[in-house]
């Protein structure tokens, strides 16, 4: 038998070399890989189980001091308005919101109580806010508190008035008292015109002034906007029967009460207040150029079965207008040899551009000083206005 001779031995050891090393290689890269995705299927499943994170299921019932249960009650979880409920006329509610998440149970009149969502059924009692409850509002018989009071009254103090950069009473009042309704009269939006009041909605009997709630500065009857808010320490709205009753028929429509700051024994205060605002206009329309307002003119009046008043001649040389090609504004009729004004019109105006600035800034002065002494207190103000309008073209300035 003839042994067989290697003649290439050099070259199978290099081959079992390489497979040696790709065999090597190969286990390496297994167990790198192993532990990072292990390590990824742990994120992952940590992942998931944070993103599938369970919902418990909160229920609960809520009672004031004397046992009795609370309706009505706002329970939802703390910066989250999408997640809450009500209790029932049981005082009881039911909530799902995420484990651990803090609970506001709010009710007015009460101090808020915060809990956490454990899953678990809660007791929750709530006491009252003696520091709401013993506010002080203005009547028509005096003042009382607020716990005492038996009718709708709504109250603002003067730190929200101050803290309102307006012109007058009626203004700093819009949208602090619930139930009282300013809209601007039949004079527009002049700087020194006085606004409509009516308090919860309009009243079936009259009309006009008629139907406007009793304004009292100090007792005595007056305009509101004659009275500069910086010198307002609070404003009672009285709205129903049982805390406007003292008036009479007056009070049919409600009654304001404004109580104006007075002077306090001691040294002689001085205060002073001012301020400098810029005003803008609000919701101004955007308009069309005079190509599209020429297009969309003509699509009307075909709709109504008219021809359009700008014809293709007129079309075009609008456009020509807004190229810089043609300068005038206007065409004129040959024939009765006055303006045309739509068919020959030819100018790009933006009215509201024109009749309305951007923006425009206004300043107000306040100074006061009282004091006095144990028998006679004494109070004297003043102050500065000057109101810019909106309007580019005639005066609409208000001192």
């Amino acid at each position: 038998m003839t042994e067989k001779t290697n003649l290439f031995p050099n070259l199978i050891r290099f081959r079992e070399t390489n497979r040696l090393k790709m065999a090597i290689a190969a286990s390496i890269m297994l167990w790198c890989a192993t532990p990072q995705q292990a390590a990824a299927d742990t994120y992952e499943k940590h992942e998931i189980a944070s993103v599938q994170q369970q919902k418990v299921k909160t229920t609960g019932t809520v009672l004031d001091q004397n046992g009795e249960a609370m309706i009505g009650v706002s329970v939802k979880v703390k910066d989250n308005a999408t997640m809450g409920a009500i209790t029932d006329l049981e005082g009881k509610f039911s909530i799902d919101a995420p484990k651990g998440a803090t609970l506001e149970i709010s009710y007015i009149g009460y101090k808020t109580v915060t809990v956490k969502a454990e899953g678990t059924a809660l007791h929750i009692t709530m006491k009252e806010d003696a520091e709401v409850l013993d506010e002080v509002v203005i009547v028509g018989y005096g003042s009382q508190k607020k716990v005492n009071v038996t009718g709708a009254v709504g109250m603002v103090n003067s730190e929200v008035l101050e803290a309102r950069p307006v012109q007058n009473v009626s203004q700093a009042l819009q949208g602090v008292v619930p139930g009282l309704n300013l809209s601007v009269g039949n004079s527009g939006g002049a700087l020194d015109s006085s606004m409509s009041i009516n308090i919860r909605g309009a009243g079936t009997i009259g009309d006009g002034s008629g139907s406007s709630p009793l304004i009292l500065i100090d007792g005595i009857e007056g305009d509101l906007n004659s009275v500069n808010p910086n010198d307002i320490e609070n404003v009672s709205v009285l709205k129903d029967a049982a805390s406007a009753s003292i008036y009479g028929a007056r009070a049919a429509f409600g009654v304001i009460l404004v109580t104006t700051k007075s002077g306090k024994s001691g040294k002689a205060k001085v205060s002073y207040n001012g301020n400098v605002r810029f005003s803008d206009a609000l919701c101004v329309p955007e308009m069309m150029d005079s190509y599209q307002f020429a297009l969309y003119f003509n699509r009307a009046a075909e709709n109504a079965g008219d021809s359009g008043p700008f014809s293709q001649e007129a079309l075009d040389r609008i456009l020509a207008y807004q190229a810089g090609t043609l300068k005038e504004t206007m065409t004129m009729n040959e024939q009765t040899r006055k303006w045309q004004a739509y068919g020959g019109a030819n100018a790009n105006t933006d009215w509201f551009k024109e009749f309305y600035n951007d923006w425009v800034p206004s300043q107000e002065h306040s100074l006061s000083i009282s004091g006095g002494s144990e028998k006679t207190q004494y109070t004297i103000s003043g102050s500065f206005l000057d109101q810019n309008g909106l309007l580019r073209h005639g005066s609409d300035n208000f001192q």
